[in-house]
């Protein structure tokens, strides 16, 4: 260094300006040449950092994924809880197809560090099955009886085999017994774990803000560190809750939420949301109105239900309140063949003055339920048009709380006719929605339908395992129920998710259903630097 400065120093101003400016030009050259190598030859690579933010309309009421079918409830537990398949280590079934013999993970542990053991696993699938739980799970579980044969593993027992058994693992999320065991089912949404849970996902419970009026604004996540898969990149994730769509809209116009998903209609316009991206999903689910021919005898004459379905104007509803979003569905059976109109309110109205015209013009009155969803009750006031423009007396439209723990249409089947949707596990299997032994709750059976050889094939397609055999008894099915017009097949929807931007690791492959959207939320990301390969 000595040398290099004595020389500096002989040299004449001007040497030294050169010197000086190849000095920089060299350093620039270097800067300039890694540049090109990292753009080339690099990657962007996610790092541990930031936060995010999901936005939703409503309010968690209790997160335990077991009992509650609250939105908000569901989609904080799909980052605390983990499905039962997601614990095991391995798993099979016997040549039967009634026996699976589970073996979880090992060292498994809950979110307070305590042991997650088969103890868990059978404890949730006996609240599951228990009536007084009102569970989501509770029809999908019936009739399977669960043993311990260590700590780690399980033997479960069907009472006839269902190829879609696998569908009830990966599905049903396990709540610890430790917490839940000396509770009462009634008081498990008494109790401080409603809202503080204990559980074995990426996440868990930390803190949660709320008005003076008791409205919870948000809610916190921090990373699980008795989770037993990668720990996740986020390092806090929060739940912010709104009350309306437009209060959302106006959070992502500030940046102040990364994400928001819905199950229905958006409701605002995207397009001007500049940073975020709108990834649209095709789900397996319908609408319908379903006919209970419990409630009001008109509906027991299958030409008035056929007219019913006939008069609906499936186009209008989808181009006027659904933005052209939805798609016309003519049956139970997901992925048939809807290219053609069902709607002929010519025909729909001889019906209907061939009915009177029996019954000596007697006047036909019928009545909507429908939830307080805003797309839903416009769905609802069209068709009372329809229906009243092809004959039908007095249409009423009764907007119902689907969330009320006594009086809830689904569980007193209460109605005329149900506006409601249908989300199918599998789409192969009718079972839960169309099956007689489904008819009451907490059964989803919404019709009361009855069908000695429906019932047969909903039992035979989940007892078959050549996929070829099961579409065509599918297609069968599929006939059966449409020809005795239990429902008016109306539209189905797709599952909408706007985020960020930045957000990484989001993973569209894996998601049929909108409770898969957290399913490997630990590969999310939003910070990340560009290394070379």
């Amino acid at each position: 260094m000595s040398l290099l400065n004595t020389l500096f120093q002989k040299f004449s101003p001007n040497e030294k300006k050169m010197f000086l400016g190849g000095i920089l030009v060299l350093v620039l050259a270097l800067i300039a040449l890694v540049y090109l190598i990292i753009k080339e030859d690099g990657t962007f690579v996610s790092i541990p950092g930031g936060s995010y933010t999901e936005g939703i309309i409503g309010q968690p009421i209790n997160v335990n994924p077991i009992l509650s079918k609250n939105q908000a409830d569901g989609e904080i537990s799909s980052l605390i809880y983990l499905p039962l398949y997601n614990l095991l280590q391995t798993w099979s079934v016997s040549p039967d197809g009634k026996t699976y013999t589970l073996e979880l993970k090992d060292g498994l542990k809950w979110s307070d560090g305590e042991d997650l053991t088969s103890d868990d696993v059978i404890f949730t699938i006996n609240t599951a099955e228990d009536y007084n739980s009102h569970s989501p799970f509770y029809g999908s579980w019936q009739g399977v009886s669960a043993e311990r044969v260590s700590k780690i593993q399980i033997k479960l027992t069907l009472l006839n085999p269902n190829e879609f058994f696998i569908g009830n693992l990966k599905n049903l999320p396990v709540i610890p017994e430790h917490i839940y065991g000396s509770i009462p089912i009634e008081n498990f949404s008494l109790s401080e774990y409603k809202l503080q849970p204990v559980g074995s996902g990426p996440y868990e419970f930390k803190d949660f803000s709320k008005r003076k009026d008791g409205f919870i604004t948000s809610y916190h996540l921090i990373p699980n560190p008795y989770f037993s898969g990668d720990k996740p990149y986020i390092p806090d994730f929060y739940f912010r809750f709104f009350e309306s769509t437009s209060d959302v809209y106006k959070a992502l116009e500030l940046h102040e939420i990364n994400g928001y998903d819905s199950m229905w209609p958006i409701g605002f316009d995207t397009s001007s949301l500049k940073s975020y991206l709108t990834e649209k999903i095709s789900m397996p689910d319908y609408y319908a109105v379903f006919f209970n021919q419990n409630t009001n005898p008109v509906l027991k004459d299958p030409n008035i239900r056929e007219a019913l379905s006939l008069g609906i104007d499936r186009s209008a509803i989808i181009s006027q309140i659904l933005g052209n979003e939805g798609s016309e569905v003519k049956s139970p059976v997901i992925g048939e063949d809807n290219s053609s109109s069902t709607y002929d309110p010519t025909s729909a109205s001889a019906l209907i003055s061939q009915y009177k015209s029996k019954n000596k013009n007697s006047q036909i009155t019928v009545t909507i339920s429908v939830p307080d969803v805003d797309f839903l009750k416009k769905t609802a006031d069209m068709i009372k048009n329809d229906w009243q423009s092809i004959g039908i007396d007095t249409v009423n439209v009764q907007v119902v709380d689907m969330n009320d723990p006594i009086n809830s249409p689904l569980k007193t089947r209460d109605y005329d006719v149900l506006l409601f949707g249908n989300f199918l596990q599998n789409e192969e299997d009718l079972f839960p929605f169309w099956h007689s032994s489904q008819k009451m709750y907490p059964g989803l059976n919404l019709a009361g339908y009855q069908n000695q050889k429906a019932d047969n094939l909903m039992e035979q397609i989940r007892g078959t395992s050549d996929e070829t055999t099961r579409q065509t008894m599918l297609s069968a099915l599929g006939s059966i129920i449409k020809n005795d017009n239990p429902a008016a097949f109306l539209f189905s929807l797709p599952y909408f998710y706007i985020h960020s931007n930045e957000l990484r690791g989001f993973d569209l492959s894996n998601l049929k259903s909108p409770r898969d959207l957290f399913n490997n939320v630990e590969k999310w990301s939003i910070a990340e630097v560009r290394v070379i390969k």
